[in-house]
């Protein structure tokens, strides 16, 4: 899975009145801007041959109709699997802020946040998964990497392992993870045990 690095950009104008824009730098206008921007870093500063996600997620500013705010908050996630494309991305992502903020007379503060490596199988560690879990269900290798991210994969920076998805749908009504709407199918538990148990058993059996 990806590494998950999350940037927090402060968009600041002086706020003023919105029949007299004119008068104060458009935090507002400075954030969309920064937002079309951002949105094409990946495809303009990133090799084709590489692979990166950047996403918006939050946009917030202002509390009236007549008031240009005098701060935009814009938040966001970068996922990528090689640390040469996160260097690039970060790097990318300040000169844009930097040249939107001048542009538009704003002041961009870009905090940036790498918070999650990629998590990187041992190919070993796959191997003994694998082979534990034959016992137990249906167990392949997935198709290709994920683009979500997880906290372990700092433990495999520690030691060699293999982070194992257990399959838990139910059927065309499934919503995905994050879904307001999601619930874990606990029938998969008994699975997940057995699942623990006969890699305990290979691995002391070594």
């Amino acid at each position: 899975m990806a590494a998950a690095d999350k940037f927090e950009i402060l968009v600041e104008g002086r706020g003023g009145h919105a029949a007299m824009p004119h008068q104060t730098p458009d935090a507002i206008l400075a954030a969309s801007d920064l937002v079309t921007q951002l949105n094409s870093l990946v495809s303009r500063r990133i090799s084709p041959m590489s692979t990166a996600v950047l996403s918006v997620t939050q946009i917030e500013g202002g509390s009236s109709h007549n008031v240009l705010p005098a701060a935009v908050r814009v938040v966001g996630t970068v996922r990528t699997f090689d640390a040469d494309v996160q260097d690039r991305i970060e790097e990318s992502l300040r000169l844009v802020a930097e040249g939107v903020a001048v542009a538009s007379g704003t002041r961009m503060t870009v905090n940036y946040n790498r918070y999650y490596p990629a998590t990187i199988n041992n190919t070993q560690a796959v191997e003994e998964a694998l082979k534990a879990a034959a016992g137990v269900a249906h167990a392949e290798v997935a198709p290709h990497p994920a683009f979500t991210s997880e906290d372990f994969g700092f433990m495999l920076q520690a030691c060699k392992g293999a982070y194992i998805w257990l399959g838990q749908g139910r059927g065309d009504n499934d919503v995905p993870l994050h879904h307001p709407h999601y619930d874990f199918n606990d029938d998969v538990l008994a699975t997940g045990i057995r699942l623990h148990v006969a890699l305990v058993e290979r691995h002391l059996a070594l």
